[in-house]
């Protein structure tokens, strides 16, 4: 239901009001910073303290229920999903707890993302009643399951998944629950781990209830409650503002996915985004019914999915819940927007970055060309552990999650970014150094794939290229997408380069290290021609390779092996023949295009690192007509030459 601001319009408030409201609501905004860095300060693994796949946020009861009232940056998908889960646990617990007390859960069901997403929640109590809950989440390395890391790829059912908590007692009055911790620890693979994770998430919210403390010490619960209440009315007059001057209509977007790793058929998805004033409905009505695979969500894409809506109408302000109150979300039950128990949910990664790309264009299309090309679309997210066989450390169970990360799409001002994850995540590849100290892995290569940017007026990022290797036996897990076909562009841009993944059996670091070198490669997925080179624009997929989907579970790579990825970049923005040939000129000289591909794409001609202007035009005005016979369109991003 759309909630509306309940505060007084700051024209109402005299000076020392406003300062006193602004003042509160930007020190509940420093309180989930501080609870945020306390986090990842003190964080065990590397997918919180590295990742950054966390986030701290504060809840406060209102007439409307809970609500959050701050967040601090982190996995900002979960700031989104966040109050929906602290509704579900206080509805449960709110009448019990006590000071001290901290609930556990991360079923998808009752608002997280998926399993591998756990949240603990902390009341603060004002005369023995629940005026605030803190909140932090974080991915775990691991929680048990048929599949190390939590995207359990080929299962259908979450009971084939990691462990599932209810609403459960994990802290009573800053006590641990034993039996809880021996049950939780008792079925992880690296309980050292996720005992130091948890323990991380309890000791933010420890030091959040001192900050909320120190604030009701000072102004009191109903000038704190006020000045909670001031910043969410304050975003959502922002996001309604942004809104109307939107045109009303509906926008509608497609897409569809690879496949759900059980299925050899694409998965449908369409959302209508429905302007109407001040407000927003996304209508999910025709997308694919519940996929049998482990890609489908349990309904968090109504939340979401409104990233896209806040990167084009309104995004300076906080993230709270007024962010969330214009806007309204349609899902089908049993849709892979919406899937119903016991389906499988684990990679809830796929769905969500296409969401957010189709709510994007179409709110672009609502704002007069404002649209944004797809991001790469996949993080290809790699969970990965075994048994450590190095000496000194024989015996010793390990598990790490590397997201190598791809390129955004380009804009109406400006050329995508390069070498980064999903705009849904808001996080960070991990640090190389630590990888390799915690973890029998040696990252060989991690650097910017060549000719991968989706071609435009304002080319998309470029995406990664990304070789590991181990030095112990290691069970890798992949979760990927967009191998079939890379982001799509917008305004006439084209698609950035798709997925592709390799197995290097006898792997040289003297002789493998070109991103374009396939000699001694084996293709895992992707998309290839005849002669088994990567070709987007007319090659199969699958094509010679040995699977069919690049969502792969516990693939056992063994010492001296080495595995590649190449994570495309974004689609383009506007008509690549209208970009400034000093553009791409600048990435030729780069090595971020080869001159090849700069003509191929722009029309633009490059010899010995110099701009042929007059051969460029003449280049450009027969690609142009060759457009408009029907004979032209921009290329699928990907290399022109290849080394075999």
């Amino acid at each position: 239901m759309t909630q509306h601001s309940t505060t007084a319009p700051t024209a109402a408030l005299d000076d020392e009001q406003l300062i006193e409201l602004e003042t509160l609501r930007y020190s509940l905004i420093e309180a989930a910073r501080d609870m945020h860095q306390s986090l990842m300060r003190s964080a065990f693994s590397p997918v919180v303290r590295d990742v950054m796949d966390c986030t701290a946020a504060i809840h406060m009861r209102t007439e409307h229920g809970w609500e959050m009232v701050a967040s601090w940056e982190g996995c900002m998908q979960h700031a989104f999903t966040s109050q929906h889960i602290c509704n579900f646990t206080m509805d449960e617990w709110q009448e019990e707890l006590r000071d001290g007390d901290t609930i556990l859960v991360n079923d998808p069901w009752r608002g997280a993302i998926h399993c591998a997403d756990i949240n603990l929640l902390r009341p603060v109590l004002v005369d023995g009643e629940a005026k605030f809950v803190l909140h932090s989440t974080s991915h775990v390395v691991d929680l048990g399951g048929s599949v190390p890391g939590g995207f359990a790829n080929g299962v259908q059912t979450h009971f084939e998944e990691q462990l599932k908590f209810p609403p459960t007692l994990l802290y009573a009055a800053d006590k641990p629950v034993k039996s809880v911790f021996n049950y939780l620890l008792e079925n992880v693979r690296v309980p050292a781990a996720v005992l130091g994770d948890v323990r991380a998430l309890y000791g933010c919210l420890v030091i959040g209830e001192q900050r909320i403390r120190a604030l009701l010490d000072k102004y009191g619960a109903d000038k704190v409650v006020a000045g909670g209440k001031y910043g969410m009315d304050m975003t959502e007059r922002a996001m309604r503002a942004g809104i109307a001057e939107l045109a009303d209509g509906d926008y509608v977007a497609e897409d569809s996915l690879d496949d759900d790793g059980v299925e050899d058929e694409p998965i449908p998805l369409r959302a209508t985004v429905k302007v109407r004033g001040d407000s927003i409905e996304v209508d999910y009505s025709g997308t694919g019914r519940q996929p049998l695979g482990n890609v489908g969500t349990a309904w968090i894409e109504s939340t979401r999915c409104i990233e896209g809506i806040k990167f084009i109408v309104e995004p300076a302000s906080p993230v709270n819940s007024g962010t969330l109150r214009p806007i309204e979300a349609l899902l089908p039950p049993g849709s892979a927007v919406c899937v119903l128990p016991p389906s499988s949910c684990s990679n809830h990664m796929d769905v969500g970055g296409r969401i957010v790309n189709m709510v994007t264009q179409a709110v672009g299309e609502a704002a007069g060309a404002h649209s944004i090309g797809c991001d790469s679309g996949t993080a290809s997210g790699l969970s990965i552990g075994g048994i450590d066989t190095r000496p000194g450390r024989e015996g010793n169970p390990w598990a790490t999650f590397i997201v190598p990360g791809g390129g955004w799409g380009g804009t109406w001002r400006s050329d995508g970014l390069s070498f980064c994850l999903l705009s849904i995540g808001n996080c960070r590849t991990p640090v190389q150094e630590h990888t390799e100290r915690e973890s029998p892995l040696v990252v060989w290569q991690h650097e910017i794939m060549p000719d991968s940017a989706g071609v435009g007026q304002y080319r998309g990022g470029f995406g990664g290229v990304y070789t590991v290797g181990t030095l112990s036996e290691t069970v890798l897990t992949i979760t990927g997408d967009r191998a079939r076909r890379g982001a799509s562009g917008t305004q006439g841009g084209g698609r950035g380069m798709p997925l592709y993944g390799w197995r290097l059996p006898s792997f040289d670091p003297a002789e493998n290290l070109r991103p374009t070198d396939i000699r001694n490669a084996e293709p895992l997925f992707g998309t290839f021609n005849e002669e088994g080179i990567p070709d987007p624009g007319a090659g199969r997929f699958g094509h010679g390779a040995t699977h069919r989907s690049a969502k792969l579970s516990q693939i056992v790579l063994k010492p001296g092996e080495a595995m590649r990825f190449v994570i495309g970049g974004g689609g383009g923005w506007g008509d690549p023949l209208r970009r400034d040939p000093a553009k791409v000129l600048a990435d030729v000289r780069n090595g971020l295009h080869s001159p090849e591909f700069a003509a191929k794409g722009y029309g633009v001609v490059v010899d010995d690192g110099v701009l042929d202007e007059s051969g460029t035009a003449e280049l450009r005005r027969a690609l142009a007509k060759q457009r408009d016979a029907g004979d032209w369109s921009p290329p699928d991003a990907a290399p022109v030459e290849w080394i075999r």
